[in-house]
């Protein structure tokens, strides 16, 4: 299979067509949020289809100077962020359009420097770009240093990231990516208890235990993150990527279908668009679990994912988008492998597991978006990962229906004040969901979920404030409410998606139970978190920031209550501000 692979890589290289390709677009959430303004509230005719991310650089140009270049109404400050926008990709602009139209936009949004040093920084956004014939490279330094306090547990919490990204095109045809972080990292409390739990860092993978040699009592984890990929077009339509990163399907905060939460996996993506529709094929390698929980030197025992995505765009207002997922493994007894029938791109993956012996963990699932009225959009998804319509006419509460539902609401300019923006989400999810009776299968990689961050079993409820009153100043405030059931007596309840179906509470005559489970059974964990953010831009892509946050963990059956308030105070480049939430 190896050998075939290689020469099926090979042969694509060599029939790759002329078209100009870009990267994709990550680490950048004001990007993407000045990004997201400008779709619901310009309604461009786009091929983009929003819940399919992250988005390529191509996409994003085109359609900002095309919503730039009409004869729409537009607020200056609107204009800002299509000027951020460009700036932010400004080299590649050249390979997009042309230099006419580069010198053009250069001119008009100041993008253009002398430099400093004679080669650096000669564009706004550029550490490093080198343009030659053949050949494009653009290099940019990443840092992170934050540090504050939980006043509650009185411990330190701080972030010392350090790295690089480098992405380039070659030949015009062939694009590439590459990005090391270098971490050590101390988290709220929280945040501690669950990596314990899982032996695993959210969004990470191995690390080691951590003290500080300046703060005394400072101590976390140190831990490496990388990401890389290689694209090209196979044809003017149908697009492929090899690399190790993720993907994110959906238009919340949470994805139930698949989210960026674990860490980087290794895939094979392929990208179709034609006419109103985007049909994206992701096959990817996972790891089973964590090298901490095996404790040993070795290789990490192998599963792997399949998923198709398919995105309909009714009207520029309207998409709608069908998912369908496969976790499977062939560790015992068959030997390590990729199962070559979940290959095929069109087939509906049920059929394939069901003809190899219903031993895999499929699910199925629906994402929609539809902007309502100008400023203004709704989003949802279901997902679906087990079934039965007569078992729900007998009893609702029965184990086995695993499904799991979000609605969502964004609205823009809220009270006309331009950039006070409002979005309110609520993701249910049922017990078991993602969960298989083979915990090998769970929905996971390396012991992290590929969907929302809880697993399952619970409720949640998002309510985020964002306002920008000028254009380098961000100002957000998050409240989250959630209610989870926890796992008790040894016995699961559907919470922790990398335990077995089969180990469900008994019934008083020994049998396991098979009804009676509801949203949030078990030991009731209530959550409540308000945050708020301070984040401002001194250079592009520089930022100062100031978060607080206060926190409250309440277990009902033990009447114990665990609070956290945290201040941190950071300066960052070219990289997001993530909150981990769970």
């Amino acid at each position: 299979m190896k050998k075939g692979f290689i020469i099926f890589i090979i042969v694509v290289l060599a029939l790759g067509v002329g078209n100009t390709q870009t990267i994709v677009v990550t680490d950048n959430q004001k990007l993407y949020n000045a990004f997201d303004r400008l779709l619901i509230k310009f309604r461009p005719n786009t091929k983009i289809h929003s819940s399919i991310k992250p988005y390529s650089v191509s996409d994003i140009v085109r359609t900002s100077i095309e919503i730039l270049e009409s004869d729409r109404e537009i607020s200056s400050r609107d204009i800002e962020d299509i000027e951020y926008i460009l700036k932010d990709n400004i080299d590649w602009l050249m390979y997009i359009y042309g230099k006419d139209k580069y010198d053009e936009i250069s001119k008009k949004i100041a993008a253009s420097h002398t430099g400093f040093l004679k080669y650096l920084y000669k564009s706004s956004s550029s550490f490093y770009a080198g343009h030659h014939k053949d050949f494009f490279i653009k290099v940019d330094p990443v840092i992170n240093f934050r540090f504050g306090k939980d006043i509650k547990s009185n411990s330190y919490i701080f972030n010392n990231t350090r790295g690089f990204r480098i992405s380039g095109l070659l030949d015009k045809k062939i694009y590439f990516y590459s990005s090391l972080y270098e971490t050590q990292q101390g988290f709220l409390t929280h945040i501690n208890r669950k990596i314990k739990r899982d032996l695993a860092i959210p969004g990470q993978a191995f690390y080691k235990p951590y003290k500080s040699s300046i703060f005394k009592g400072a101590q976390g984890y140190d831990f490496l993150n990388a990401q890389a990929y290689i694209g090209f077009s196979i044809t003017k339509n149908l697009l492929m990527q090899l690399g190790h990163g993720k993907v994110y399907l959906g238009d919340g905060v949470r994805s139930l279908l698949l989210s960026d939460y674990s860490t980087n996996y290794y895939y094979l993506k392929f990208d179709t668009r034609i006419w109103k529709f985007h049909y994206q094929n992701v096959f990817a390698e996972l790891s089973e679990t964590s090298r901490e929980r095996i404790s040993i030197d070795t290789i990490l025992p192998k599963k792997y994912m399949a998923a198709h995505y398919l995105s309909f765009k009714l009207h520029k207002n309207f998409e709608i988008s069908l998912f369908e997922s496969v976790i499977f493994s062939r560790n015992k007894g068959n030997g390590n492998r990729f199962e070559l029938q979940y290959l095929n791109p069109i087939i509906l993956y049920r059929t394939v597991e069901q003809f190899t012996g219903s031993g895999d963990n499929v699910l199925v699932g629906l994402n929609w978006k539809y902007n309502i009225f100008k400023g203004g959009s709704f989003y949802g998804q279901l997902l679906l990962d087990e079934f039965n319509f007569s078992k729900i006419k007998e009893d609702p509460t029965w184990w086995g229906n695993k499904y799991g539902f979000q609605i969502g609401f964004k609205y823009f300019d809220i009270l006309k004040i331009n950039h006070l923006d409002l979005q309110v989400e609520s993701n249910i999810v049922r017990p078991y969901t993602y969960a298989h009776r083979d915990s090998i299968l769970s929905y996971s990689h390396y012991n992290q979920a590929l969907a929302h961050p809880l697993g399952a079993n619970f409720k949640e409820l998002i309510i985020e404030l964002k306002y920008s009153p000028i254009t380098k100043l961000m100002i957000r405030t998050k409240a989250l409410f959630a209610a989870k059931g926890e796992d008790y007596n040894k016995f699961s309840y559907g919470g922790n998606i990398l335990r077995s179906n089969d180990n469900r509470p008994k019934d008083v005559d020994g049998n396991i139970r098979e009804f009676g489970y509801r949203i949030s059974d078990g030991k009731l964990r209530k959550i409540a978190q308000f945050s708020l953010n301070f984040s401002y831009m001194l250079y592009h892509n520089y930022f100062l920031d100031f978060d607080t946050m206060y926190r409250k963990d309440s277990f009902e059956e033990s009447n114990s209550n665990f609070k956290e308030f945290s201040f941190s105070f950071g300066i960052r480049a070219n990289i997001d501000n993530k909150c981990i939430d769970y």
